[in-house]
């Protein structure tokens, strides 16, 4: 199983997200929950990002949420982000 550190942005995204759609929270958990078993678990949708976020990972929750990661060892995560497609891959300086 693999480790997953999140970071203060990842928890604040994160209370967002539950206090507009709160019955979401049983999905992102089986979802997280899927994602340290097997991060290659088809149903996650899981890819590598390319350009600015090169480096970067994001897998599915539902059809625009998504989580955005990042390997810190082989067997450990960090969590950076999680939101609508718009929301987690916004440039910094917008919005």
């Amino acid at each position: 199983m693999f480790k997953i550190e999140k970071t203060g942005k990842f928890h604040q995204l994160l209370g967002e997200l539950y206090s507009k759609n709160p019955e979401l929270k049983k999905e992102v958990d089986k979802r997280i929950i899927w994602f340290q078993n097997n991060p290659q678990d088809t149903r996650l949708r899981n890819h590598l990002l390319i350009g600015r976020m090169s480096g970067k990972w994001s897998f599915s929750i539902t059809g625009d949420i998504r989580i955005v990661y990042e390997w810190i060892g082989k067997t450990t995560v960090r969590f950076l982000a999680i939101g609508g497609h718009q929301k987690v891959y916004k440039r910094k300086n917008s919005g």
